[in-house]
């Protein structure tokens, strides 16, 4: 390990400790809590606090939310079991694959409706996913980190 990638790690493991503290993360899936956070915080999402819940992570105005976040090479995402919830917001990250809606904000979120993901239909295996074409539309909603006052 060569020094920058040293202080790289020593920043990254400060950085989780402060998040930790600050209730935006609240396990050891980083990206998963962010974009639980985010929605949490756009939408009035009363995250669950059993974290191992199975099916959706919170509820907002009585009806059951999933959350994911698509970020980096994946080329679909994993949708859940939509009998599970009622919405699930996808929230993509700059770099993810599937983030074909060209915009500058650090963060898209799409909600699709249970319905929405039924008519998606499931994948030979019988899960729920999708690839980039359903997120060539126009966002639901655009989250910059700058605009939140944190540069």
């Amino acid at each position: 390990m060569n020094e920058r990638q040293q202080h790289a790690l020593l920043r990254f493991n400060r950085s989780i400790q402060e998040l930790k503290s600050a209730g935006v993360i609240r396990s050891d899936r980083y990206l998963g809590d962010i974009a639980e956070f985010l929605c949490a915080d756009a939408y009035g999402i009363d995250l669950a606090t059993n974290q191992r819940q199975a099916g959706h992570d919170g509820v907002r105005q009585n009806l059951k939310v999933q959350i994911k976040y698509g970020g980096g090479k994946k080329t679909n995402m994993d949708l859940g079991d939509p009998s599970m919830y009622d919405e699930v917001y996808v929230v993509l990250g700059k770099d993810s694959e599937v983030r074909k809606h060209v915009h500058s904000a650090d963060f898209l979120v799409y909600c699709l409706t249970k319905e929405d993901v039924k008519k998606i239909g499931t994948t030979p295996g019988g899960r729920y996913s999708c690839g980039a074409s359903q997120f060539d539309r126009p966002p639901d909603r655009c989250i910059s980190i700058t605009e939140a006052g944190n540069p």
